[in-house]
């Protein structure tokens, strides 16, 4: 009889020691794929030193995103090329030439839909206080000069800006556009710097495109920068 209970006794411990291994193991499981998500959102993305004609899937998939994760709705069903514009919603650590991206900015690359190559991406930064300082960053080692500067001033006074409904602005609004030539890289960089004194608000609009692409030339008339720009 007593070996009976005590049979018992050992068969009731191992069961016991069975089912807390069965319960551990999912947890084990959770925490593996919680740290692969922590290691992706922490991956960075300096566009300065994006590489023309890398893949857009490669390019992102190093930061945790993927083509499916566009913020944009639209599909381009007859042009030959893609636009992914980056989602507001995702834990990004982005910058350019060593200066952070907000979530509140606007970024796109442009891509071929044949071989996922990119070659231009666009970005919208609002209200960043340095813009001056970003804008020297990103060029300083393109030589001392832009190929093209232009700055204009609107002022109640003198407006030579326009409202959506054609009226002349009356906020006292500086913009300035440059472009500068990255020869040793084949890269062509736009700045369209716009400053609302008025308002005490900004923007800086990037364009940065492959030059040696064929869609360069397209790609400057369809945003008008051979109205002042044209190489």
């Amino acid at each position: 009889m007593k070996k009976i209970i005590l049979s018992q006794i050992v068969l009731s411990f191992v069961l016991m020691n069975c089912q807390e291994k069965a319960l551990e193991k999912p947890n084990s499981t959770v925490n593996v794929t919680s740290n692969n998500i922590a290691k992706n959102n922490n991956s960075k993305l300096d566009f300065k030193e994006l590489k023309f004609g890398s893949n857009i899937e490669e390019v992102l998939k190093g930061i945790g995103l993927t083509v499916n994760d566009n913020a944009l709705d639209d599909y381009n069903v007859s042009g030959d090329y893609e636009e992914f514009q980056f989602p507001k919603n995702k834990k990004l650590n982005l910058s350019i030439a060593g200066n952070a991206i907000s979530d509140s900015d606007n970024i796109s690359f442009f891509y071929f839909k044949e071989n996922k190559k990119i070659w231009c991406y666009e970005m919208e930064l609002i209200n960043h206080k340095d813009s001056d300082k970003i804008i020297s960053s990103i060029t300083k080692s393109m030589g001392s000069k832009p190929a093209f500067f232009e700055k204009n001033v609107n002022t109640k006074e003198r407006p030579i800006f326009l409202d959506e409904n054609g009226d002349p602005k009356t906020d006292h609004i500086e913009e300035t556009k440059e472009v500068w030539e990255d020869s040793k890289n084949k890269v062509t960089y736009f700045f369209i710097n716009t400053i609302n004194h008025s308002k005490n608000d900004g923007k800086l609009k990037i364009y940065v495109l492959d030059k040696s692409s064929p869609k360069y030339k397209e790609w400057v008339s369809y945003r008008s920068f051979d109205m002042f720009y044209n190489k």
